[in-house]
């Protein structure tokens, strides 16, 4: 029976499994609206060196867009389920999120990395690591069940998203400084930005519906 617990999927791989599944069609679904007409040249300064080794597997931005747009949940999402599973501190957590970051960081010889994107980045993941620790903690499995239980009301939810676009904003201004922000970088950002917010408020509107 102790074999059987490590070989079957608990709750929480389930939970952290649809919470990951999530995120990527949000990833996807950004890709498709903003790769179409976009050079990969324009934005791959955003990428940190190890997603610009996919871009080069992959060869095809909307792939390698999706690994950067999910960069920062990943590590957030690991970290949240490490701090569950094997009772980890935020602060350990967040050290060994430091630890990956300032490890690409250092292994970045092209500059498209930078100190700031990097610490603006933290304090994003720092957001997530307390949005996927309650929805890990909460009632629900699919991924609506659990936003539903862990934020209540569509105020308490809407506020989560007003800080974690305006934690993502300040991602992508600092990745701008580093190409100088160029008209071009900055329109694919505005539209980036744009795609996210529209799929953020439908998602809102459906978990959380306003009244008739």
């Amino acid at each position: 029976m102790g074999v059987l617990r490590n070989i079957l999927p608990t709750v929480l791989d389930t939970k952290i499994k649809n919470i990951l599944t999530e995120e990527r069609e949000v990833a996807k679904a950004v890709a498709t609206d903003v790769t179409g007409t976009m050079a990969v040249g324009v934005w791959d300064f955003m990428l940190p060196p190890l997603f610009a080794i996919n871009l080069l597997k992959h060869h095809r931005a909307k792939e390698a867009f999706t690994l950067n747009f999910m960069f920062t949940k990943k590590l957030a999402l690991e970290a949240a389920g490490n701090m569950l599973q094997s009772g980890l501190t935020i602060t350990n957590s967040l050290a060994e999120v430091e630890k990956k970051t300032s490890s690409i960081l250092s292994a970045d010889q092209k500059g498209v990395y930078s100190e700031k994107v990097r610490l603006k980045q933290m304090q994003e993941i720092r957001l997530l690591i307390d949005h996927y620790e309650k929805l890990l903690m909460s009632e629900g499995k699919t991924y609506c069940d659990m936003v539903m239980s862990a934020y209540k009301d569509r105020e308490s939810f809407d506020t989560f998203l007003h800080r974690l676009s305006s934690a993502e904003k300040d991602v992508n201004r600092a990745a701008l400084q580093i190409v100088g922000k160029s008209a071009e970088a900055k329109d694919f950002v505005a539209r980036m930005e744009e795609s996210v917010n529209q799929i953020r408020n439908r998602d809102l509107d459906n978990y959380f519906p306003l009244p008739e």
